[in-house]
């Protein structure tokens, strides 16, 4: 991969790491904005039978809170790895993309399908992974050369782990 394409697909992860940064906010601190008005109707209708009371509305924009936080929070980490070792080539930092979206992504789809509550995949899951794949499949090769037998996760010492330098 060339160096301009590289730059592109890392700043790609970079732009969208800062804007779901950005979304979390948002969530935590206007629940009921009304770009989340689909996300909210689709809850009252799962949970409620379309018409949410007035504990559950509260509750909601109190778990939003915390959850929008948790985003921000996630996103920002993220926006520092595409930032500097994403940057740099490090391998760990294509690995820690992929195995934190996918960590999330199945643990939450599932969770969420379990509940009844498949549209939280289809309004807020499938986001996040449609935009984080295409970089992460463009720089690949970029990262483990053609070959996938270079693609093994970064090897952790267990004596190392702690000490300074390592």
């Amino acid at each position: 991969m060339n160096e301009p394409a590289f730059r592109f697909w890392q700043r790609w992860l970079l732009y969208a790491s800062v804007s779901f940064c950005a979304f979390g906010v948002v969530v935590a601190l206007s629940p009921n904005a009304p770009f989340l008005g689909p996300w909210n109707d689709a809850v009252a209708r799962t949970f409620y039978a379309g018409a949410e009371p007035g504990e559950a509305a509260a509750f909601r924009a109190f778990i939003l809170g915390p959850l929008g936080g948790t985003i921000a929070g996630s996103y920002l980490l993220q926006s520092f790895i595409a930032a500097v070792p994403f940057a740099r080539r490090e391998r760990w930092a294509w690995w820690a993309t992929l195995g934190g979206l996918a960590l999330w992504f199945v643990v939450d789809s599932a969770l969420s399908l379990a509940h009844g509550a498949a549209f939280n995949v289809v309004l807020i899951n499938l986001a996040p992974l449609a935009v984080y794949a295409p970089p992460l499949i463009a720089t690949r090769r970029a990262f483990f050369g053609p070959s996938v037998a270079t693609m093994a996760p970064p090897a952790v010492d267990p004596a190392a782990v702690g000490r300074p330098g390592a």
